[in-house]
């Protein structure tokens, strides 16, 4: 975390190494920054929190927190009721400063799946589901099920989900294992048939943006 302080400073124009570094230009010694300044540049930093203290660490320090399908269950072992306490946290640590907040989930449409690929879609989340039913190892991790259907179901299961309300951002996951015919299938779907059921649009003007975006 020390590391990402720093790099969040520099970006905010804090000059770098210690008071004794200096560089020589044509005006003289000066204190090294980084050149060219942008100003708001560190206002774009994400940090990926999966427990509590990752999630107020983000938020006191100007970081959008980035949650995903991993994190801690203290507290509780229901991933969700976990995944709302982690957003508040953050909210409270923020002190209000809007960050943002997305949310990760591993969507598998099957709409245009062929069938024994579909067949392949299902067994791979009956192959992690038995990780979803408590909390695992000795840190309580917890887990999300897979969404893994048609688009109407997962549209139907997106819509539910009590932790969507909270965020900006919902990010598509994808499975490590799956190959790129696979991939450009999941994609697909997901653009045409999923993200506008959710209200998104690759054409929305910037000031009617949905609630939250699929990034």
């Amino acid at each position: 975390m020390a590391a990402s302080e720093r790099f969040a400073a520099h970006l905010r124009g804090a000059y770098l190494g210690d008071a004794e570094t200096a560089i020589a230009t044509p005006f003289g010694p000066q204190r090294p920054r980084l050149q060219p300044f942008a100003a708001g540049l560190a206002n774009r930093l994400w940090y990926g929190g999966g427990s509590l203290k990752s999630a107020r660490w983000a938020g006191e320090n100007g970081f959008n927190l980035l949650t995903g399908n991993v994190i801690s269950g203290e507290g509780t072992d229901d991933f969700h009721a976990a995944q709302r306490n982690l957003i508040q946290a953050y909210r409270q640590a923020s002190d209000g400063w809007p960050g943002r907040v997305a949310v990760g989930r591993v969507i598998v449409p099957t709409d245009s799946a062929p069938a024994a690929r579909g067949a392949r879609y299902e067994a791979y989340a009956a192959s992690r589901y038995e990780r979803t039913l408590k909390p695992q190892g000795e840190r309580r991790t917890l887990f999300p099920r897979d969404l893994v259907g048609s688009a109407e179901q997962i549209v139907g299961w997106l819509r539910d989900d009590p932790v969507l309300p909270l965020v900006d951002e919902l990010r598509l996951e994808l499975p490590y294992e799956f190959t790129l015919p696979e991939y450009e299938q999941i994609l697909t779907d997901t653009i045409t048939l999923i993200a506008p059921a959710l209200g998104w649009s690759a054409n929305f003007p910037s000031q009617a943006r949905p609630a939250i975006r699929l990034v």
